[in-house]
């Protein structure tokens, strides 16, 4: 098991990297910020290219365990704005796609950071498409001829840090509109 150190420089660095970007950050702030040496910090993460790779396999795991939740609210009949808004909370809810934003911008081309964040992204897509799938027919309709749309959507209002009923008000819009 890893310990609580391990744990705490991965969140601190995501909420760095929400804020700076990934190459914006150095290890020394984050060393810094919860009080240990770079020494310490290399011990857990030999590179930061380690680093950038544990945060962004913390985020994809948190925003597929998100995705995975509100494909299970999902149920036809039910309004289509609750699905929807639901679908802009479970990717909002906390920083976590704001982190992988970050992270992705940090992808150098065709490297095995980029690869990751591609699988992520297709996984996504497939379990939103899942998910609307089980909405009223018409919403689903709609949905699958928006979906390459939806979650660079999304992402522009995580980037944005846009508020909450701006967020779902704004998705529901797009999709409904």
């Amino acid at each position: 098991m890893r310990d609580n150190t391990h744990e705490l420089i991965i969140e601190t660095a995501s909420a760095f990297f929400a804020e700076r970007g990934a190459w914006g950050t150095s290890l020394g702030d984050i060393a810094g910020s919860i009080g240990i040496s770079k020494g310490t910090l290399y011990y857990h993460f030999p590179t930061k290219q380690a680093l950038v790779n544990a945060v962004l396999e913390r985020s994809v795991k948190r925003i597929s365990d998100r995705l995975f939740a509100w494909v299970d609210t999902v149920k036809a009949g039910l309004d289509p704005v609750a699905p929807l808004e639901g679908l802009c909370d479970a990717l909002l809810e906390d920083e976590s796609l704001r982190v992988f934003i970050a992270v992705n911008s940090a992808a150098e081309p065709e490297s095995e950071l980029e690869a990751a964040v591609d699988r992520a992204m297709n996984e996504w897509n497939v379990m939103i498409e899942v998910g609307s799938l089980r909405m009223e027919a018409s919403v689903a309709a709609k949905m699958k001829r928006i979906l390459a749309a939806v979650l660079p959507f999304i992402c522009g209002l995580a980037a944005l840090n846009a508020d909450g009923d701006y967020a779902k008000a704004a998705f529901t819009a797009l999709v409904l509109g």
